[in-house]
């Protein structure tokens, strides 16, 4: 294939458009779930799984509690996906001069897309969050964030960065593993269904197991008010937090939900990804 052609970034900042808003529509619900079940280990709440924590969300706060920061969502995952192909697919074609290996150049692109797409989107995950978990009086996005600046300066919409951080480690997993399996798989053929699906959840899989702990952590600061809770602080007491009131367990609460949330989100974000850029290139 044409490598010109496949690091066209209007192709890429559509493609990752379509992608991030089919993933935010279809898999709102699941994504609240798994942020209630992943901050619980700080409000002593009593969801248990994904069935029952869906149906208690939906017995105390109707469809609209399953849907809450959607507003956010169809911004952050749009914004995030578009950015990150974008840059990810730039990244190929400029490391591919540099080095023989595709597995570096792939590792290289996606820490370097991932990096970006952190820095650009990690207030939009903050508010996100803040809004699933339910803790605030307001169901404004935009009331968070002023309420936040006005408290504590712009930088506080990026609490929990370092933890964001710690998330490139997942693209640098995933990415290069999903590459190798596509090209194996459909390479420069038409995307099918079995082909994206194969692709996309082994290595989502294989990611998450890795790289799930900084998820709930992220999820945790961010709905952590510092000047009301001082059970901990920062990043690092936080984890000592976790790791002293729950074990080793407490890093992988909601890990399940989170799995059956992914999957699906996976598999439609890039079938609608490859399915678009593929279309885009060759009409």
């Amino acid at each position: 294939m044409d490598r010109k052609k496949c690091s066209r970034p209007e192709v890429n900042f559509i493609s990752g458009l379509l992608a991030g808003l089919n993933n935010a529509i279809i898999c709102a619900p699941l994504d609240t779930a798994k942020t209630r079940l992943q901050i619980q280990g700080l409000y002593n709440k009593s969801y248990s799984g994904t069935t029952q924590t869906l149906s208690m969300i939906y017995k105390t706060e109707g469809i609209r509690g399953l849907y809450q920061g959607s507003s956010i969502t169809i911004l952050a995952y749009p914004l995030s996906w578009s950015l990150y192909f974008i840059i990810y697919e730039y990244l190929k074609s400029v490391t591919n001069d540099y080095t023989s290996s595709s597995l570096y150049s792939n590792i290289l692109s996606a820490s370097g897309a991932g990096l970006v797409s952190t820095v650009v989107t990690n207030p939009l995950w903050l508010i996100r969050v803040r809004l699933q978990a339910q803790r605030e009086k307001t169901n404004s996005g935009w009331e968070i964030g002023k309420n936040l600046i006005q408290k504590e300066g712009f930088l506080s919409l990026y609490r929990g960065f370092s933890a964001s951080l710690l998330g490139v480690g997942h693209v640098i997993i995933y990415f290069p593993m999903y590459e190798y399996f596509k090209e194996h798989i459909y390479n420069e053929d038409q995307p099918t269904l079995i082909g994206v699906l194969i692709s996309s959840w082994i290595p989502k899989v294989c990611a998450s197991a890795v790289s799930y702990p900084h998820e709930l952590i992220r999820a945790r600061i961010y709905t952590h008010d510092a000047t009301q809770d001082k059970r901990f602080c920062g990043f690092k007491g936080l984890i000592m937090f976790t790791f002293n009131t729950e074990g080793f367990k407490g890093f992988y609460g909601g890990f399940f939900t989170n799995i059956f949330r992914i999957l699906p989100s996976t598999f439609v974000t890039l079938y609608t990804y490859e399915k678009v850029k593929y279309f885009l290139e060759h009409n």
